[in-house]
């Protein structure tokens, strides 16, 4: 072997042996660094907001975190990287929480004393799915996180998984953010249960049975409220039934037929400085199937009794049918009948009552709506915002979110809705019409010159105890919140679920108690997207580009490319 060959064979030894050398020493120094990531999701999912910076940088006692998970050896393959994701995560919180947020990961995968341990505290395994090779089964794994915050109750993340990870922050953060407050906020909850109608429960009693009884539309909405950890009284607001003096946030949903009294009784908490949301329904409708086909589209007024409060105010609800061409589907019960046999199916109708309201059309700039993607705003109505009548009484408005640019109203009277009212043709359509708004200011109290309103008598017969002393809160004016809108069928259980109806009121309710920092924290969550309705001529349109116009230019080109070959051949 040459000289040559002998120093070339050495040379390159010694220079493997250093670069592993060297990799390894990288590699050793390297891995204490967490490393750079870039967010590139338009929702800055995985960005940690300010609002989130800001309650873990106040806090003044340790908070624990401990994630229980899985090994990455036990987990499927989709969850391998789980650990080290919800890690980064926690790494990061920890850093803006500068040394008051603790957090460690635990593998009670193997550990029997551990697992006892965690089921005592309400954690759990779960299963999921795993496909491995050409296999499909089911994997039993642990995934969760608790809270501690000094002897407070633990909170408890029972399952965290990749598809929950664009919300950890504010699954986390809000709890952080609650644990850490004196008490749990107080929300008055005024929303009227469903009454039975006199004629159908004088049909009921006529045939010796007792009627119906009163159904409650929205029991969801304290159980949502609950699960927020929110202390929800829910109560009727009558003599016997009042505003608690400890009140936070005071939602009325649906007030129908209130009195003098129960408008003063609302009109003096905002003037007190508690902060409200008013739903109010002014129409509700019927849906009667017709013999051949279709609905019968009925419309009833329900006063609130709450109209001239909210006229001296300067927000009033407009009386009129509300339609608009951006409307969603309902399925809607009809009974068939086949060969003698009747049973009831489902017809999906789409009516302009029927609004839905979409990303295009919140206001971005409001916390509350910014990433709200779309509500059902179903047989609402718009608002009246008169700016002289607002600015008189010291109130500034906020529209939160409009119907539609193809939006119309219509006469309301309480009938049989005619069939033209639904088509949009020929219709002057109203741009920007406010669906709901926020309005902040000191409110006046609008009974100032009637004076305190009695209640309805309500004294017992001879004999019974009367009712309770007639106490009116007194008048200590401080600066208020209220957000308004146009309907509360919104917020009921049939439609509570729909869009994103549940995060408003949530949102809403958030903003009152705690101003905007969980509002923000909360909004990062990814926004439902969902696509403009498009018209017959758009799509005709759409459908020439993709079938003709691509075709033909392809077909030009060609013949181009073929004569310019022609023509290179020739030369």
């Amino acid at each position: 072997m040459s000289k040559t060959r002998r120093t070339f064979r050495l040379t390159f030894a010694v220079s493997v042996l250093l670069l592993i050398a060297g990799a390894v020493l990288l590699t050793d120094v390297l891995s204490g660094f967490n490393g750079a990531r870039v967010d590139m999701t338009s929702d800055r999912l995985y960005t940690m907001s300010d609002s989130a910076k800001k309650i873990l940088g106040d806090l003044q006692v340790p908070v624990q975190v401990k994630f229980y998970v899985t090994g990455s050896d036990h987990m499927p393959t989709e969850l391998k990287t789980l650990e080290r994701d919800v890690t980064d995560k926690l790494r990061d919180y920890a850093g803006a929480g500068d040394g008051m947020f603790e957090f460690s990961v635990h593998d009670p995968q193997n550990d029997e004393e551990m697992q006892a341990s965690l089921s005592g505290r309400g954690v759990r395994p779960f299963q999921v799915q795993s496909i491995d090779k050409d296999e499909i089964g089911v994997k039993l794994i642990w995934s969760a996180m608790t809270i501690a915050y000094k002897d407070y109750p633990e909170e408890v993340l029972p399952q965290v998984l990749p598809q929950t990870l664009p919300t950890l922050e504010y699954e986390l953060v809000s709890r952080v953010y609650r644990l850490t407050q004196e008490k749990l906020p107080v929300v008055a909850l005024v929303a009227p249960v469903q009454q039975v109608d006199p004629q159908v429960a004088m049909m009921y009693l006529q045939q010796g049975m007792q009627p119906p009884e009163p159904v409650d539309v929205f029991s969801t909405v304290p159980q949502l409220l609950s699960q927020e950890h929110y202390d929800v009284r829910r109560i009727d607001l009558t003599r016997e039934s009042r505003i608690p003096d400890d009140v936070d946030v005071l939602v009325v949903l649906n007030p129908t037929g209130f009195n003098e009294r129960q408008a003063f009784e609302i009109n003096r908490a905002l003037s007190n400085g508690v902060n409200t949301v008013l739903a109010v329904q002014d129409h509700i409708y019927d849906y009667q199937p017709g013999a051949r086909g279709g609905f019968t589209i009925t419309g009833h007024g329900q006063p609130s009794g709450l109209s001239g409060m909210l006229d001296a105010l300067g927000a009033d609800i407009d009386g009129r049918h509300l339609f608009d061409a951006s409307n969603q589907v309902l399925n809607v019960p009809r009974t068939q009948n086949v060969g003698g046999l009747r049973f009831q199916t489902n017809e999906p109708v789409r009516l302009p009552i029927q609004l839905w309201v979409t990303e295009s059309q919140m206001n971005p700039d409001a916390p509350m709506t910014s990433r709200i993607g779309n509500v059902l705003y179903l047989w609402g109505s718009a608002l009246e915002l008169d700016p002289t009548a607002l600015a008189s009484n010291g109130l500034a408005a906020t529209t939160l979110f409009t119907a539609s640019d193809n939006a119309w109203r219509e006469t309301f009277t309480p009938s049989v809705v005619p069939g033209s009212y639904f088509n949009e043709a020929g219709k002057p359509m109203e741009k920007g019409l406010p669906l709901a708004a926020l309005i902040e200011g000191d409110f006046p109290d609008t009974f100032v010159q009637t004076g305190v309103p009695e209640w309805p008598d309500a004294g017992g017969a001879e004999g019974e105890e009367g009712p309770p002393a007639d106490i009116v809160a007194p008048l200590a004016p401080a600066p208020a919140k209220l957000v308004i809108t146009g309907c509360a069928k919104m917020f009921d259980d049939m439609a509570l679920q729909a869009g994103q109806n549940g995060l408003f009121l949530l949102n809403a309710v958030d903003a009152l108690a705690y101003g905007d920092d969980l509002i923000s924290i909360r909004s990062k969550a990814m926004t439902m997207r969902s696509i403009r309705p498009v018209s017959d001529g758009e799509k005709l349109a759409y459908r020439l580009f993709a079938v003709v116009l691509i075709p033909l230019l392809l077909v030009i080109y060609g013949l181009f490319r073929a004569a310019a070959r022609r023509k290179e051949a020739v030369r």
